[in-house]
């Protein structure tokens, strides 16, 4: 699929993501022994939207682009706005772990990692500032196996693959049983893009099977999913969703459509709530 995420930073898929990202760290923070983060997928932390990728694409004009001067924003939204409107004005992005990193409180950890070897090292020098911040230099999965369950026995993992493997929807459902194992309690959130070809059905079935508790979906269309040839919308799968915010995210699917001219907005609970 070539997922490069330079040329796609801050488009429709993002904002979606990371919204929901904020609101479950927003939450987590409710309890104040601290948590450990996970971004398995980190990629560089930082992005230049009138960098030669970004202005290829212009993706992030039709995404978080449309937010720029409204002045009427419904709360549930705010946690993430307040995180990149500063950068926004700059016309700059801020990727997961730089988001994640402002949003943790002092004694809160990040482990943002990324295999790609040029990307790393971007990563690094974009996130030295954090001090409650480490970086990793493998495989998503292993970073996965080997940091889950964390000491605090509290947290989040990020998992938003490239797909750019054939196989990474089949890696994925069995990653999944893995995690469930090793961590059941952990928070987790799974991106994965909608294209009409790719089996989102057997993934969302995968995830059902587990019966972790609270496993809600929710993804966000600016095409039918049906529609061939084209990069249709994308999805979350958060397991142990954290309360709340499901039903917030839910509240705002009308303001999102609106803003970014998306097709449908759309979720269900995939085991019991």
């Amino acid at each position: 699929m070539n997922y490069r995420h330079a040329y796609h930073a801050g488009n429709f898929a993002d904002v979606m993501k990371h919204m929901a990202l904020a609101l479950c760290l927003t939450y987590l923070k409710k309890k104040e022994t601290p948590f450990c983060v996970i971004d398995a997928h980190g990629g560089i932390g930082h992005y230049n939207l009138l960098g030669d990728e970004a202005s290829k694409t212009k993706e992030w004009q039709d995404g978080v682009g449309r937010f720029m001067g409204d002045e009427d924003m419904p709360g549930e939204f705010l946690p993430y706005w307040m995180q990149v409107e500063d950068d926004l004005a700059r016309y700059q992005y801020p990727g997961s772990p730089t988001l994640i990193a402002r949003l943790l409180r002092p004694g809160d950890r990040l482990i943002a990692n990324e295999l790609h070897p040029e990307d790393v090292l971007t990563l690094e020098k974009n996130m030295a500032s954090f001090t409650h911040a480490r970086i990793t230099h493998m495989d998503a999965y292993e970073c996965i196996r080997a940091h889950v369950p964390p000491p605090e026995k509290r947290g989040l993992v990020l998992i938003d693959p490239p797909f750019e493997k054939k196989d990474e929807f089949d890696t994925l459902c069995t990653q999944m049983t893995e995690w469930q194992k090793r961590w059941p309690t952990g928070v987790y959130m799974l991106w994965y893009p909608i294209k009409s070809h790719l089996p989102i059905s057997e993934l969302v079935s995968a995830a059902m099977g587990l019966g972790i508790h609270r496993t809600w979906q929710c993804e966000c269309l600016k095409y039918p999913s049906d529609q061939p040839d084209t990069f249709n919308g994308s999805g979350l799968i958060i397991f142990n969703a954290p309360f709340t915010v499901p039903e917030s995210i839910q509240n705002i699917f009308g303001y999102l459509k609106t803003q970014m001219g998306l097709y449908d907005c759309r979720s269900s609970w995939l085991t019991s709530a």
